[in-house]
């Protein structure tokens, strides 16, 4: 049984009950002995005066009944004899003594056993282990301060109640069959599940012992109990974080692995069944089985010099997969070193760069093709940071200026190499760069060392304009031949639209001597007319002066006339300059009234209001509506029963340019013949050259502008074309 601190105030209340009855008992027993006359041994009950007062515990109280009761029957020895003692009254008086001191004798020998016994429970309730012992009925039997702490029963509590029940024990194997070992080996040691008072669950790590009397019968088990579930918490965090370091390990997109200090692998992840490889072929061949022959030399002389000297290991191979297929690895290990620098082990990781090698392949094709690229289309690129003005050059671009690749490209080396006369190009593109221009757009001449010049065109835009520095790329480009062979092309098309001019001039023989003879016969109608005013008796001067003055005009006409055929006819250099589209539109309708009067054709004129400037060749734009005007008069040759009419209308298209819209009445343009209308040497006329409509385009196009046809079959066509409008200047081209 436990004794403890709430049992003492019960101990004490039955302890003076006992000393109670042991008084009323040795005073029953003295009078008894003292005053009646029975010749038997009653002093002999006094025994149980000493054994009542030595139940209590109290060594000094079970010596002072023993005494007290020997007083007492040699006391009434005294009074129930006179003078003479018989033998048998002396005989009983000696037993009664003898069964006194025996008895308290081993009173006080049990009270040292049990005091013994009390310490030695004393010292098992201060082990913080829980000590239970029960019967083999599982009637607990004994239940120290560890066990009340641990269970939250107290021993009052526990005591008689069946252990496993109270527990609600659970086990990894059924409680019969630790009943049975514990029978049969006598001791039993694993892990359990117990639920507090409290309704806790607790891990316990119990030793059972078997306990059997003399004959080997079994008794009771005493078992100690000590709560393992921080311990369990901690494991099962443990292995959960062994797990997830696994799992994690298992998910890195590499081959994870560990050696030993020798080299020889001891721990590879699952990455490695990929290539054909799982933790039982943990042998230092697996790299001579999966990495490349090519690359395996080099390989294992870099890990056998690592694994010599320590240094971190570092290599990229080819290694096999399960499949055969080789994809390059980077592999990369470092040693684990302990306090001494002794290493104990390496890791290390194979990371898959075979996308990053295809991606560098890729990238180093494509630097030589762009080389190839820039070389064939006499393309370099520059790039440019600001606002440091930093610069990097291709190969193509160092070529270009003609500089070697080891000059230090900047805005110097190109200002040293732009022809003086664009110079000032050259650095208006530079500070509209500077100034964060979004793009850049520029032609400049280079002179080079040799005296020859190179025609460039450079083209550049921000490539980061959210960064905090402005970064440009830009390609310059060489066009030395296409600026050359435009010139030739130019002279060429001049040449062709002059002999185009002078056809058209002679088409149009009748309507110039038309217009020439109009004027020239009002000449000499208003010469007759002031000669008349002047021969009167009375000469008319205000009349004569009139007529005069309409010679003048006239002459004037004819002049304008005569120039203009003279300036189509010439074979010259395109003049540009400011003019008033309407009015060179309307000069060249005068131009071909005669057909437009000869083909019967009502010509409808619109123009758009104020006037709009263009800056153009005259006689090049004057032979573009012509063509234009004939080309709708001619389409309307065939056309009956309706009337032949031709709309000719400027107008602004956007805000930046002006356009020109000729409209006529006549059959339209196929489908099939649209799209090939301004190609060279297309024509639907049956004696044409297909040039008229080629050369307009060119025209055109040399101004900026743009021209195209549109047409509904069988109810007319409609040519027209756009062209810049006049900004602050004029550029002279």
């Amino acid at each position: 049984m436990k004794f403890n601190q709430g049992a003492g105030r019960p101990l004490r209340d039955n302890a003076r009950a006992l000393y109670a009855c042991a008084a009323v008992i040795g005073l029953a027993v003295f009078v008894i002995d003292a005053f009646t006359p029975l010749d038997i041994a009653i002093a002999v009950l006094y025994v149980v005066v000493v054994l009542l007062v030595a139940s209590t515990g109290s060594r000094p109280a079970a010596v002072a009944a023993a005494w007290t009761c020997v007083v007492l029957t040699l006391f009434a020895f005294v009074l129930s004899h006179d003078e003479h003692y018989s033998g048998g009254a002396v005989a009983r008086c000696a037993v009664s003594l003898l069964a006194i001191v025996t008895t308290s004798v081993l009173a006080l020998r049990n009270q040292a056993n049990t005091a013994t016994l009390r310490e030695q429970l004393q010292l098992l309730d201060l082990t913080h282990d829980a000590i239970v012992a029960y019967d083999m009925n599982d009637r607990i039997t004994f239940w120290n301060q560890g066990a009340e702490e641990l269970y939250g029963w107290t021993a009052q509590q526990a005591l008689g109640q069946p252990i496993h029940e109270l527990t609600q024990t659970r086990a990894a194997i059924s409680l019969d069959e630790i009943r049975d070992e514990v029978l049969r080996v006598g001791r039993w040691h694993g892990e359990l599940e117990r639920v507090r008072k409290d309704g806790e669950t607790v891990a316990i790590s119990s030793r059972w012992a078997l306990w059997r009397d003399r004959n080997g019968k079994p008794r009771a088990i005493l078992a100690t109990n000590n709560d393992i579930t921080l311990r369990k918490r901690m494991e099962g965090e443990l292995r959960r974080q062994q797990e997830e370091l696994r799992a994690t390990i298992d998910a890195i997109p590499g081959m994870v692995w560990s050696s030993s200090p020798d080299g020889r692998l001891s721990y590879i992840n699952r990455r490695w069944s990929e290539f054909g490889v799982t933790v039982a072929e943990d042998s230092g061949d697996i790299w001579r089985s999966i990495v490349h022959p090519d690359d395996l030399p080099a390989t294992e002389a870099a890990w056998q010099s690592a694994v010599t000297t320590g240094a971190s290991f570092e290599n990229v191979a080819r290694i096999r997969r399960r499949d055969g297929v080789y994809r390059w690895m980077h592999i990369g290990a470092e040693p684990l070193r302990d306090a001494a620098g002794k290493i104990l082990r390496w890791y290390g990781v194979n990371t898959d760069i075979e996308e990053r090698k295809r991606a560098e392949q890729a990238l180093e094709r494509s630097e030589a093709f762009l080389s190839d690229a820039q070389r064939l289309s006499r393309t370099g690129s520059i790039a440019t940071r600001f606002p440091g003005g930093e610069m990097w050059w291709s190969e193509e671009a160092y070529r270009i200026f003609d500089y070697p690749e080891d000059a230090e490209p900047g805005i110097d080396l190109i200002l040293a190499r732009t022809h003086p006369d664009d110079l000032a190009l050259a650095r208006e593109a530079y500070e509209q760069a500077m100034a964060g221009e979004p793009y850049i757009d520029t032609g400049l001449r280079l002179l080079m060392p040799d005296g020859s010049v190179k025609h460039v065109h450079y083209v550049a835009h921000i490539a980061a304009p959210q960064s905090g520095n402005i970064e440009y790329v830009g390609a310059l480009m060489d066009v030395t031949e296409r600026v050359v062979a435009q010139e030739a092309l130019d002279r060429s098309t001049a040449e062709l639209a002059h002999t185009t001019r002078v056809t058209m001039l002679g088409e149009l023989a009748a309507s110039i001597a038309h217009e020439v003879t109009q004027p020239l016969a009002a000449i000499v109608t208003a010469g007759d007319a002031a000669s008349r005013w002047l021969n009167r008796p009375q000469p008319e001067l205000c009349e004569a002066a009139q007529s005069i003055n309409q010679m003048i005009r006239d002459a004037k006409r004819a002049t304008d006339i005569i120039r203009q055929i003279r300036a189509m006819a010439q074979k010259r250099d395109p003049s540009h300059a400011v003019f008033d589209l309407n009015a060179i539109v309307r000069e060249s309708v005068e131009l071909v009234r005669r057909e437009l009067d000869g083909e019967r054709v009502e010509v409808e004129t619109a123009y758009e209001l104020p006037a709009l400037e263009v800056c153009a060749d005259r006689v090049q734009l004057q032979q573009v509506i012509i063509n234009l005007v004939l080309n709708g008069v001619q389409a309307m040759t065939g056309v009956a029963g309706r009337a032949r009419r031709l709309r000719i209308r400027t107008q602004r298209f956007d805000g930046r340019h002006a356009q020109v819209i000729v409209e006529d009445s006549g059959t339209g343009i196929s489908e099939e013949n649209l799209g090939r209308l301004f190609n060279a040497f297309f024509t639907t006329k049956k004696d044409g050259m297909g040039m008229g409509l080629s050369i307009c385009r060119s025209i055109v196009e040399m101004h900026g502008g743009r021209i195209w046809a549109e047409s509904k079959q069988g109810e007319g066509a409609v040519m027209q074309f756009i062209l810049p409008l006049d900004g602050d200047t004029c550029d002279g081209r």
